[in-house]
């Protein structure tokens, strides 16, 4: 029908279909294509945010490594707080701030700051993965269990569906019943880490197994019956 229509017809047409829908138009065209740029733009902030978090985090363990057995010297130790403290502050939502806090912790242990290292763990719990919580809830235990508070660390790990950690867990609960004095059940909780234990892990399965024989229960042994006292009575 447009076909029949005059210049000038079509051109109030056209005038009319602006004004009706031509500024919604426009919008939805800028919601768009800002959308779009937007969205790009906002990609690669988030990844040059991890590249540069991943850097600090290489730096921090540098910095932080030691022999086992060894404290980090002063100046290194100082070197690697700031950069923990840095990735905390500027990519406080990555992973990578929570193994800095995990380092922290670390730290404060080594310092005996237990207190410390309780509250660095607890940060790194908020937004932690399921694999690190698995971790940071078992160093938290140890925490609680060095501090004196056995019940309360043996609760923490009790029932709780640790999958590839579960032999961990148990052995930590097996650790916390023999400073309890109850070698029943740590007894218990060795022999369940043995069974959870992953079958090529030979080196942890040598110290749950000297562990296990340190408070198996005894075998009561009787003494052979003479005939001699036999006949005798």
């Amino acid at each position: 029908m447009a076909e029949h229509l005059s210049e000038e017809e079509q051109l109030e047409s056209l005038k009319r279909w602006w004004k009706e829908n031509g500024l919604s138009t426009v919008i939805v065209v800028v919601l768009a294509v800002g959308g779009y740029f937007g969205w790009d733009l906002w990609k690669g902030h988030r990844q040059a945010q991890t590249e540069a978090a991943a850097i600090v985090y290489q730096q921090m363990m540098e910095v932080s490594q030691v022999q086992p057995g060894q404290a980090l010297e002063a100046e290194k130790r100082e070197q690697a707080v700031a950069l923990a403290e840095q990735l905390k502050s500027e990519h406080a939502s990555s992973q990578y701030a929570r193994y800095a806090a995990m380092l922290l912790a670390r730290l404060a242990v080594e310092a005996d700051d237990l207190e410390v290292a309780k509250s660095q763990l607890q940060w790194a719990e908020k937004g932690a993965d399921d694999g690190l919580l698995l971790i940071i809830k078992l160093r938290l235990a140890r925490l609680e269990a060095a501090s004196g508070n056995l019940d309360k660390a043996i609760d923490m790990l009790k029932g709780v569906d640790a999958g590839a950690m579960g032999s961990a867990y148990a052995e930590a609960i097996g650790d916390f019943q023999v400073i309890k004095g109850d070698k029943a059940a740590a007894y218990t909780a060795y022999r369940d880490a043995l069974q959870k234990l992953v079958l090529n892990d030979n080196q942890t399965r040598t110290i749950i197994e000297l562990k296990l024989n340190h408070v198996a229960p005894e075998v009561e042994t009787t003494d052979p019956v003479d005939p001699a006292s036999e006949g005798d009575a």
